[in-house]
């Protein structure tokens, strides 16, 4: 499928996906220490939803498939 600005498609996925990034964005001010906290607050609230390995009978540093060391790896060294 080729996509043109003429396209029904481009003309009904682009605003959901415009909106859709405006939804998600963190809102930051790196000149205040409160606002720098709060947003990697918020990113690492985000990050420790995909974690499993505190949970009872998993393996610490244990990410759900199809997660490999390396992704773990980087995982937690973004807490660092």
């Amino acid at each position: 499928m080729r996509l043109t600005t003429s396209s029904p498609w481009t003309t009904l996925w682009l605003p959901v996906l415009l909106v859709t990034q405006l939804c998600t964005a963190i809102q930051l001010d790196i000149t205040s220490t409160d606002s720098l906290k709060a947003a990697s607050g918020t990113i690492a609230y985000g990050m420790m939803k995909y974690y499993s390995g505190n949970e009872t009978g998993n393996w610490p540093g244990n990410l759900p498939s199809p997660y490999y060391w390396w992704y773990v790896f980087v995982f937690f060294a973004i807490f660092i």
